[in-house]
């Protein structure tokens, strides 16, 4: 009896229509019905991670491109560059779902130890920076900035390691009865710069302790939703590789880029020796700025006086492998 009076209501209700839906009607699934349907989008990224210059030390800090361990996928509206969605994916991309549209799409790695991201709520604003440098580094830069013609304004800032980015306007297709994810590919590539730079003449390389350097009138960030270094100037910091073996300073360091305009750039080396005297060079490295190595080279004879006490100050030798072989039994 419940049976019979349950198949009756169901004849009633498609009889009075209680049971048609757009899902029947055709052309339904040419605009988004607030369905959720699968991923619609799958994302292709080819990475760019070698270096556009021959780095004499391809170990250094912040000078390798790296594999992210993942990518975050932004969707800005064409006309307001307002963000409209946000996804993550593996290095090398992934599915999506993003409702139908045109957008700018900007993709970013988003594990870097010293570049942060800001302004994620518009493509304009969009910006990776660094934190300036810590209080115990500041005294440093004071030894070199007494002069107006080799200071330079703005903050000391951490030297940034890359960021890679794909930019790229995307048009997604309606929605169809029967779905096809769409294939989109972008390749990425870092938005910073790698110089590398070498003081092959040191005297008493022996004696030194530590090494510091700061080039000064450089991009404060960089804009990459709009592909814009910021125009406020910064100096940069990064430590100095002492190698005792060739006996030379030399290292890689990155930079958003020089700060546009006419600006003159200075390297300044702060070099300590065992008693904590420095040793300071400044260079007016502007010009080797535009050379396509991306090497700069400081041709001056640094000289590191010994410790006043006259004692030999310690120095730490290649390890040497040695092969033993054990018994076993």
């Amino acid at each position: 009896m419940r049976r019979s009076f349950l198949l009756m209501a169901m004849i009633l209700m498609a009889m009075t229509g209680w049971f048609s839906s757009c899902h029947y009607k055709d052309l339904c699934y040419d605009h988004d019905h607030g369905q959720t349907p699968d991923d619609n989008l799958l994302l292709v990224l080819d990475l760019k991670l070698e270096l556009d210059v021959d780095l004499p030390v391809s170990d250094a800090a912040h000078t390798k491109i790296h594999v992210p361990t993942y990518m975050v996928v932004n969707f800005y509206d064409i006309e307001s560059g307002a963000l409209k969605k946000t996804e993550y994916v593996g290095p090398y991309g992934g599915p999506l779902h993003v409702t139908p549209g045109t957008y700018d799409m900007v993709v970013y790695s988003f594990d870097t130890e010293y570049t942060q991201e800001r302004g994620e709520s518009n493509i304009k604003t969009l910006e990776a920076f660094t934190s300036d440098i810590t209080a115990s580094k500041q005294p440093l830069f004071s030894l070199v900035a007494k002069d107006d013609t080799t200071s330079a304004p703005g903050p000391i800032i951490w030297t940034p390691d890359h960021l890679l980015v794909a930019r790229k306007r995307v048009e997604i297709p309606p929605y169809s009865e029967v779905q096809r994810v769409i294939t989109i590919e972008a390749g990425a590539q870092t938005i910073v710069e790698t110089y590398a730079f070498e003081v092959p003449h040191i005297v008493g390389i022996e004696y030194t302790q530590s090494v510091d350097a700061f080039v000064t009138n450089q991009a404060l960030s960089n804009y990459f939703g709009r592909d814009e270094v910021n125009a406020s100037p910064a100096t940069v910091y990064f430590p100095v590789d002492v190698n005792r073996k060739d006996s030379c300073f030399q290292t890689t360091f990155n930079t958003f880029g020089k700060l546009p305009g006419e600006s003159r750039s200075y390297l300044n080396i702060i070099a300590v020796n065992s008693d904590g005297k420095p040793v300071i060079v400044i260079s007016d490295i502007t010009e080797q700025f535009s050379d396509t190595t991306h090497i700069i080279v400081i041709p001056d004879t640094v000289v590191i006086p010994p410790p006043a006490s006259g004692g030999i100050a310690p120095t730490v030798e290649e390890w040497e492998e040695i092969n033993h072989d054990v018994p076993i039994g």
